[in-house]
């Protein structure tokens, strides 16, 4: 196979800058820069058209890294970057493996190299590709909400093309993954096809993850759904006079977001209370006083659990009245 200028100024390059860095050193105390734990090593073939196939090293590193892959029988090597690599279309599993793999920490100028032999997890594994179309609709939802999920898996040989995949294990996401709330697993039917009902937790959740084998290379669907946060109130006096003190209670969920009070002013909503964060258990409480007579429109708001990105758990509110006297 023919080498790019760039895997060939890496073949001469790499193997003088790699450095083995001793314990203690910065980069080995770096997590970002820690050389990972190799899990697969596995190439495919990206399109019917592709006259390579593609490879990649799993987990990537979280800093730049480059590496060796070797023929078993020759001896032959390829030099790559980035966890990426091309090998022959046509190789088949175990005709190469990793045997070297680098990481390089830029902030200190050191490098960390691993060796391997030709045993898995490092001999490289020749996979067909797969994917899932997801067929649920788009959906806006509440914390915990019943939803619907369904699609189809698939998977690509050069031979057949795109064929559906009968009596295939899948996991439905509920949650992010480290909220608690468990995959739900399910099996493709004779047709290949999904659909069932879960409880999400999280935006995106309901997503199908098809693990894969030692033939078919795993895949994942996305789904749209979007979960907002819940949100009750339970206020102390609605009819309280200038001045009062009024407590807004009540739960949200998920629990340990940040709570607070808005007021209608015009066609504004304007923040009237400190923020409180809820309990694990969604509890709050917060205290109001009104400064001016008459019918006041309020909301709690539940700023969900990702203010920054809008991601994960949406914003929500709960509307309530005061009606305030003197």
């Amino acid at each position: 196979m023919k080498c790019s200028f760039l895997r060939r100024l890496l073949a001469v390059a790499l193997p003088l800058a790699a450095v083995l860095v001793p314990a203690g050193s910065a980069a080995a105390d770096d997590p970002m820069c820690s050389l990972p734990s190799v899990g697969d090593v596995y190439a495919y073939q990206q399109a019917p058209e592709a006259s390579v196939l593609t490879g990649r090293v799993t987990p990537k590193a979280g800093c730049p890294s480059t590496g060796i892959l070797t023929a078993v029988r020759s001896g032959e090597q390829i030099f790559f970057g980035d966890a990426m690599f091309e090998v022959p279309l046509g190789t088949q599993s175990g005709d190469w493996y990793l045997s070297s793999f680098t990481v390089h920490d830029v902030a200190s100028g050191t490098s960390q190299t691993r060796t391997f032999q030709p045993v898995a997890p490092y001999l490289l594994r020749v996979l067909d590709q797969t994917r899932i179309t997801s067929t649920a609709p788009a959906s806006y939802v509440g914390y915990g909400d019943l939803v619907t999920v369904s699609g189809y898996l698939e998977g690509w040989t050069a031979a057949d093309g795109w064929r559906r995949m009968p009596g295939r294990d899948l996991s439905i996401t509920t949650g992010n993954g480290v909220d608690g709330h468990p995959n739900v697993p399910t099996v493709t039917d004779a047709s290949g096809a999904y659909r069932l009902d879960v409880r999400i937790y999280n935006s995106f959740a309901g997503s199908v993850v098809f693990a894969g084998d030692e033939r078919w290379l795993g895949s994942s669907g996305f789904n749209d759904a979007q979960v907002h946060g819940l949100v009750s109130v339970s206020v102390s006096d609605r009819t309280p006079a200038v001045g009062q003190r009024v407590v807004v209670t009540g739960k949200v969920a998920p629990g340990a977001v940040p709570v607070w009070v808005e007021r209608r002013v015009g066609t504004q909503w304007v923040k009237v209370t400190a923020t409180v964060a809820a309990g694990a258990d969604g509890r709050y409480r917060l205290t109001y006083r009104p400064d001016t007579r008459g019918v006041q429109q309020l909301r709690v708001w539940n700023d969900g659990t990702e203010p920054q990105s809008r991601m994960g758990v949406q914003p929500y509110v709960k509307e309530f009245e005061l009606a305030v006297h003197r």
